[in-house]
């Protein structure tokens, strides 16, 4: 018997009781169609996640305080230390550096006012962080070096606080002091694990730490929350950890049989991390869609239990007539695929129209992204398929097995 004539019977079983063979489609359908939803936006969201870590480019390395496992004591990163990394040396590794020191802060202008945070920088933080204005200029070395009262704005918070007004020469109040915005920053997008860089204001590190912070550190010290390295080039990263950590270690007199006071990573790790944990959250999206399609598989060997009842006779005749139980078995196994393959072909086009009409949904100013994929498709299709394989063959066997002359008697 040839695979077309398998086929055409397959199919005209299946519609002889249509609203039957219709609902245990739809089983399918919605099986394959949570798991190409939930895939698509879990894609989407590592997709973005990884776009956006990357944008910041994949030359950069992180320095943060440690915290003493012993006496629970955090460590000071500086910007002395920063100064001393981003001092010229020899066949250096390291491009430039840029100190941060984060903080929240209230945001006033007239009676608007925003709570956001307020990241005290110095004027290699446009560079390192890829940033264009917008309007206006950025905070230069002469304002970190004078403690000068100035921010610059990220576009949303710009758009929040001053509405149409030219922001530049504006005075604003962070945390009640006085600060003239000098510019704006275009739109960068992104925030993941944060405030996104539009929703941010941007002062002077000095003037962060001697104006805002309420710290009690050691006189003359500016402690920050990191330092940003930036290296040669990617190829390079390795090389300008290894200095970094070395030019930290003399500047922290740390003995070579100590550990380091401070935690290092390259932008690199950082990606990874964010991919092992946007990967975890796919596949356990995908897992709780996968339960739809099993109640679906269930579906489809039920109706195919109660076909094999209802033709029990249809089996007698066949076999009678000399059809083998390898024909019956294959017979019964065949519509059980075909029917999770409709099934799933018609779940993989409704999947990618949900996943179309979710991505127009705007959080925030930014579309919610989804992706749809090859490998989704081809996994839910191949899934479907194997449903079907997997759930007819206990029905197939059961008719397969069943004496010709019984079968006969069958009313």
């Amino acid at each position: 018997m040839s695979i077309f004539s398998i086929l055409k019977t397959s199919l005209n079983s299946l519609s002889t009781n249509k609203l039957r063979s219709g609902l245990t489609l739809l089983g399918i359908v919605i099986g394959i169609l949570s798991v190409i939803s939930l895939m698509g936006m879990g894609k989407g969201f590592e997709k973005s996640v990884t776009d956006t870590i990357e944008s910041l480019g994949s030359n950069l390395i992180y320095i943060t305080s440690s915290r003493d496992s012993k006496s629970g004591a955090s460590s000071i990163i500086s910007l002395k230390d920063a100064e001393i990394l981003a001092a010229k040396r020899e066949n250096s590794a390291i491009k430039s550096v840029t100190p941060e020191l984060v903080q929240m802060g209230k945001i006033n202008f007239s009676n608007n006012w925003k709570y956001t945070q307020v990241y005290g920088i110095t004027q290699n933080y446009k560079t390192v962080r890829n940033l264009d204005m917008k309007f206006g200029s950025f905070i230069s070395d002469l304002h970190v070096e004078n403690m000068a009262e100035v921010a610059v704005l990220g576009i949303n918070a710009a758009n929040e606080l001053l509405g149409n007004r030219n922001p530049v020469g504006q005075y604003i109040r962070i945390n009640g002091r006085s600060m003239q915005v000098i510019g704006v920053l275009e739109e960068k997008g992104g925030g993941f694990g944060g405030v996104s860089i539009d929703d941010r204001a941007l002062i002077p590190v000095t003037t962060a730490h001697y104006r805002l912070s309420n710290s009690s550190n050691t006189p003359g010290t500016v402690a920050l929350a990191s330092i940003v390295v930036e290296a040669n080039s990617a190829e390079e990263v390795n090389k300008a950890l290894l200095e970094a950590t070395s030019v930290l270690r003399f500047n922290h007199k740390i003995a070579s049989d100590e550990d380091d006071d401070f935690e290092i990573i390259n932008q690199q790790e950082v990606l990874d991390t964010f991919k092992t944990v946007t990967q975890g959250i796919t596949i356990f999206l995908g897992a709780i869609a996968g339960i739809s399609l099993l109640v679906g598989g269930i579906g489809v060997m039920n109706i195919m239990l109660v076909s094999v009842t209802e033709r029990t006779r249809e089996i007698g005749i066949r076999k009678s007539l000399g059809a083998k139980r390898k024909d019956i078995l294959l017979q019964f196994v065949s519509e059980s695929v075909v029917l999770s393959t409709i099934g799933g072909m018609v779940g993989i086009f409704l999947g990618w129209l949900s996943l179309y009409f979710i991505g127009q949904i705007e959080i925030g100013d930014d579309p919610f992204r989804t992706e749809f994929t090859l490998d989704i498709a081809m996994l839910a299709f191949g899934v479907s398929a194997a449903t079907g394989l997997f759930f007819g063959i206990f029905p197939a066997l059961r008719a397969s097995k069943l004496q010709p002359v019984e079968a006969l008697r069958y009313q």
